[in-house]
Protein backbone atom coordinates (compact mmCIF):
# COMPACT_ATOMS: atom_id res chain seq x y z
CA UNK A 1 0.00 0.00 0.00
CA UNK A 2 1.44 3.33 -0.48
CA UNK A 3 2.49 5.68 2.14
CA UNK A 4 -0.05 8.37 3.79
CA UNK A 5 2.49 10.89 3.05
CA UNK A 6 6.14 11.36 1.57
CA UNK A 7 8.45 11.08 4.80
CA UNK A 8 11.82 9.41 4.50
CA UNK A 9 13.06 5.89 4.16
CA UNK A 10 12.64 3.56 6.96
CA UNK A 11 16.38 2.86 6.32
CA UNK A 12 17.48 6.62 7.56
CA UNK A 13 17.85 6.49 11.42
CA UNK A 14 16.75 9.43 12.73
CA UNK A 15 16.14 10.24 16.59
CA UNK A 16 13.53 9.35 18.93
CA UNK A 17 11.02 7.78 16.33
CA UNK A 18 11.99 4.55 16.50
CA UNK A 19 8.28 2.90 16.10
CA UNK A 20 6.23 2.49 13.66
CA UNK A 21 4.91 6.11 13.10
CA UNK A 22 1.07 6.25 12.81
CA UNK A 23 -0.35 7.05 9.32
CA UNK A 24 -3.17 9.02 8.32
CA UNK A 25 -6.21 8.89 10.78
CA UNK A 26 -4.05 7.99 13.73
CA UNK A 27 -2.40 9.94 16.77
CA UNK A 28 1.16 10.16 15.49
CA UNK A 29 1.94 11.50 18.78
CA UNK A 30 0.52 9.62 21.08
CA UNK A 31 3.04 6.96 21.99
CA UNK A 32 6.70 7.80 23.16
CA UNK A 33 9.75 5.34 22.37
CA UNK A 34 10.95 3.37 25.47
CA UNK A 35 14.17 4.84 25.42
CA UNK A 36 12.65 8.50 25.32
CA UNK A 37 10.74 7.54 28.31
CA UNK A 38 13.56 6.70 30.44
CA UNK A 39 15.61 9.57 29.59
CA UNK A 40 12.83 11.85 30.66
CA UNK A 41 13.82 11.51 34.14
CA UNK A 42 17.48 11.57 33.68
CA UNK A 43 17.79 15.57 34.26
CA UNK A 44 17.94 15.35 38.27
CA UNK A 45 20.28 12.15 37.72
CA UNK A 46 22.79 14.65 35.85
CA UNK A 47 22.82 16.87 38.08
CA UNK A 48 23.99 14.68 40.84
CA UNK A 49 26.50 13.18 38.19
CA UNK A 50 27.79 16.83 37.29
CA UNK A 51 31.28 15.86 36.99
CA UNK A 52 30.98 13.46 33.94
CA UNK A 53 27.66 13.29 32.51
CA UNK A 54 27.53 17.04 31.69
CA UNK A 55 28.69 16.86 28.46
CA UNK A 56 25.35 14.66 27.56
CA UNK A 57 23.05 16.33 24.68
CA UNK A 58 19.87 16.03 26.78
CA UNK A 59 21.39 18.26 29.66
CA UNK A 60 18.23 20.30 28.85
CA UNK A 61 15.31 21.73 30.64
CA UNK A 62 12.45 18.81 30.99
CA UNK A 63 10.39 20.73 29.69
CA UNK A 64 12.28 20.67 26.35
CA UNK A 65 11.28 17.02 26.02
CA UNK A 66 7.33 16.85 25.52
CA UNK A 67 6.08 15.56 22.28
CA UNK A 68 5.60 18.33 19.98
CA UNK A 69 4.47 19.40 17.00
CA UNK A 70 4.28 22.00 14.20
CA UNK A 71 2.61 22.53 10.61
CA UNK A 72 3.73 24.54 8.01
CA UNK A 73 1.98 25.24 4.33
CA UNK A 74 3.59 24.81 1.30
CA UNK A 75 2.92 24.72 -2.20
CA UNK A 76 3.60 21.50 -4.62
CA UNK A 77 6.90 23.13 -6.22
CA UNK A 78 8.34 23.92 -2.69
CA UNK A 79 6.76 20.31 -1.13
CA UNK A 80 9.15 18.46 -3.68
CA UNK A 81 12.11 20.66 -2.70
CA UNK A 82 11.65 19.73 0.71
CA UNK A 83 11.21 15.87 -0.25
CA UNK A 84 14.38 15.88 -2.56
CA UNK A 85 15.18 13.38 -5.38
CA UNK A 86 14.01 9.57 -3.82
CA UNK A 87 13.42 11.87 -0.81
CA UNK A 88 17.14 12.22 0.15
CA UNK A 89 16.27 15.98 1.41
CA UNK A 90 13.86 15.31 4.06
CA UNK A 91 16.11 12.33 4.98
CA UNK A 92 18.87 14.54 5.62
CA UNK A 93 17.00 17.20 7.37
CA UNK A 94 15.74 14.69 9.70
CA UNK A 95 19.30 13.49 10.60
CA UNK A 96 20.51 16.71 10.84
CA UNK A 97 17.81 17.83 13.38
CA UNK A 98 16.14 14.75 15.02
CA UNK A 99 12.65 15.75 14.04
CA UNK A 100 9.97 13.45 11.86
CA UNK A 101 9.19 15.19 8.56
CA UNK A 102 6.50 14.59 6.74
CA UNK A 103 4.82 15.97 3.67
CA UNK A 104 1.31 15.65 2.65
CA UNK A 105 0.84 14.02 -0.65
CA UNK A 106 0.35 15.20 -4.13
CA UNK A 107 -3.02 16.85 -4.94
CA UNK A 108 -3.43 16.52 -0.83
CA UNK A 109 -4.25 19.75 -0.07
CA UNK A 110 -4.73 21.95 3.33
CA UNK A 111 -8.85 22.73 2.42
CA UNK A 112 -9.94 25.49 0.62
CA UNK A 113 -5.53 26.19 -0.73
CA UNK A 114 -3.53 24.95 -3.03
CA UNK A 115 -1.06 24.29 -0.28
CA UNK A 116 0.80 20.74 0.76
CA UNK A 117 0.92 20.28 4.88
CA UNK A 118 4.29 19.95 5.99
CA UNK A 119 3.90 18.37 9.39
CA UNK A 120 7.41 18.11 11.97
CA UNK A 121 7.11 16.81 14.92
CA UNK A 122 9.30 15.79 18.21
CA UNK A 123 10.74 17.33 21.09
CA UNK A 124 10.35 21.28 20.81
CA UNK A 125 14.23 21.93 20.21
CA UNK A 126 14.19 19.54 17.29
CA UNK A 127 11.11 20.78 16.01
CA UNK A 128 12.78 24.27 15.69
CA UNK A 129 15.13 22.92 14.32
CA UNK A 130 13.40 21.09 11.37
CA UNK A 131 10.88 24.41 11.02
CA UNK A 132 14.57 26.43 10.07
CA UNK A 133 15.66 23.65 7.95
CA UNK A 134 12.63 22.79 5.72
CA UNK A 135 12.65 26.99 5.91
CA UNK A 136 15.97 27.19 4.95
CA UNK A 137 15.46 24.74 2.16
CA UNK A 138 12.83 26.35 0.68
CA UNK A 139 13.86 29.81 0.37
CA UNK A 140 17.61 29.53 0.59
CA UNK A 141 18.03 26.70 -2.30
CA UNK A 142 20.04 28.38 -5.02
CA UNK A 143 17.41 28.83 -7.86
CA UNK A 144 15.68 31.25 -4.55
CA UNK A 145 19.00 32.87 -4.03
CA UNK A 146 19.92 33.32 -7.70
CA UNK A 147 16.63 34.69 -8.28
CA UNK A 148 17.23 37.74 -5.32
CA UNK A 149 20.45 38.77 -6.76
CA UNK A 150 19.14 38.75 -10.10
CA UNK A 151 16.39 41.50 -9.11
CA UNK A 152 19.08 43.09 -6.82
CA UNK A 153 16.44 43.20 -3.32
CA UNK A 154 15.81 41.40 -0.59
CA UNK A 155 12.83 39.14 -1.29
CA UNK A 156 9.67 39.59 1.03
CA UNK A 157 8.33 36.38 1.35
CA UNK A 158 4.81 35.27 3.48
CA UNK A 159 4.85 32.04 5.30
CA UNK A 160 2.01 30.12 6.13
CA UNK A 161 1.87 28.14 9.61
CA UNK A 162 -0.85 26.58 11.18
CA UNK A 163 -1.88 26.19 14.68
CA UNK A 164 -4.19 24.77 17.07
CA UNK A 165 -7.16 26.88 17.65
CA UNK A 166 -6.03 26.51 21.35
CA UNK A 167 -2.84 28.03 21.22
CA UNK A 168 -4.75 31.42 19.12
CA UNK A 169 -4.75 32.98 23.00
CA UNK A 170 -0.80 32.28 23.54
CA UNK A 171 0.33 33.82 20.32
CA UNK A 172 -1.98 36.63 20.73
CA UNK A 173 -0.98 37.66 24.25
CA UNK A 174 -3.14 40.04 26.41
CA UNK A 175 -4.46 42.95 24.28
CA UNK A 176 -2.00 41.85 21.83
CA UNK A 177 1.29 42.05 23.31
CA UNK A 178 3.52 38.86 22.75
CA UNK A 179 2.61 38.99 18.44
CA UNK A 180 3.77 42.32 18.68
CA UNK A 181 6.28 41.41 20.96
CA UNK A 182 7.47 38.40 18.21
CA UNK A 183 6.91 41.14 15.26
CA UNK A 184 9.44 43.42 17.03
CA UNK A 185 11.93 41.13 17.90
CA UNK A 186 11.67 39.18 14.56
CA UNK A 187 11.23 42.36 12.28
CA UNK A 188 8.25 40.13 10.32
CA UNK A 189 4.66 40.73 10.18
CA UNK A 190 2.71 37.99 12.26
CA UNK A 191 -1.11 37.73 11.52
CA UNK A 192 -3.43 35.17 12.82
CA UNK A 193 -6.84 34.54 10.48
CA UNK A 194 -10.03 34.74 12.67
CA UNK A 195 -12.31 32.56 13.70
CA UNK A 196 -14.92 33.06 10.92
CA UNK A 197 -12.02 32.02 8.22
CA UNK A 198 -11.82 28.77 10.00
CA UNK A 199 -12.50 25.81 8.08
CA UNK A 200 -15.73 23.71 9.46
CA UNK A 201 -14.27 21.02 11.78
CA UNK A 202 -11.13 21.92 11.77
CA UNK A 203 -9.19 23.05 14.58
CA UNK A 204 -6.63 24.95 13.24
CA UNK A 205 -5.76 28.43 12.28
CA UNK A 206 -3.34 29.81 9.73
CA UNK A 207 -1.02 32.21 10.99
CA UNK A 208 1.39 33.90 8.22
CA UNK A 209 4.42 35.20 8.86
CA UNK A 210 5.67 38.34 6.28
CA UNK A 211 8.85 39.84 5.61
CA UNK A 212 12.82 38.72 4.45
CA UNK A 213 13.72 35.16 5.02
CA UNK A 214 16.00 35.80 8.01
CA UNK A 215 12.46 37.45 10.06
CA UNK A 216 10.58 34.69 8.91
CA UNK A 217 12.74 31.84 10.12
CA UNK A 218 13.15 34.13 13.50
CA UNK A 219 9.50 34.81 13.62
CA UNK A 220 8.41 30.73 12.94
CA UNK A 221 10.94 29.58 15.49
CA UNK A 222 9.66 32.10 18.11
CA UNK A 223 5.93 31.07 16.99
CA UNK A 224 7.13 27.63 18.36
CA UNK A 225 8.77 28.36 21.37
CA UNK A 226 5.52 30.20 21.91
CA UNK A 227 2.90 27.88 21.55
CA UNK A 228 5.38 25.15 23.19
CA UNK A 229 5.35 26.64 26.46
CA UNK A 230 1.50 25.86 26.92
CA UNK A 231 1.65 21.91 27.51
CA UNK A 232 -2.44 21.66 27.33
CA UNK A 233 -2.14 22.79 23.58
CA UNK A 234 -1.76 20.45 21.06
CA UNK A 235 -3.42 19.51 17.34
CA UNK A 236 -6.26 17.36 17.58
CA UNK A 237 -5.34 16.18 13.92
CA UNK A 238 -1.93 14.49 13.77
CA UNK A 239 -1.92 13.62 10.20
CA UNK A 240 -1.28 15.95 6.95
CA UNK A 241 -4.19 14.40 5.79
CA UNK A 242 -7.75 16.61 5.61
CA UNK A 243 -9.90 15.18 2.72
CA UNK A 244 -12.73 14.53 6.01
CA UNK A 245 -12.57 18.37 5.71
CA UNK A 246 -13.64 20.98 4.31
Amino acid sequence: APMADSAAPPEHPIHAPSEPVAEEGGGGLGKRPVEDSENAEEPSKRHQTEGGEVSRERAAPPASDKPFAMKLLVGNKDAGTVIGRGGQTISSMQAKTGSRIRVSNANEYFPNTQDRVVLITGEVRNVADGVKNVLEEVFCNAESLQNEAASGEERQITLKMLIPNGAAGSVIGKGGECIKRMQEESGAKIQLTTKEQQVPGVDERILTVQGPVSAIVKGAEQVVHRISEDPTVGFTNHTTSYRHYG
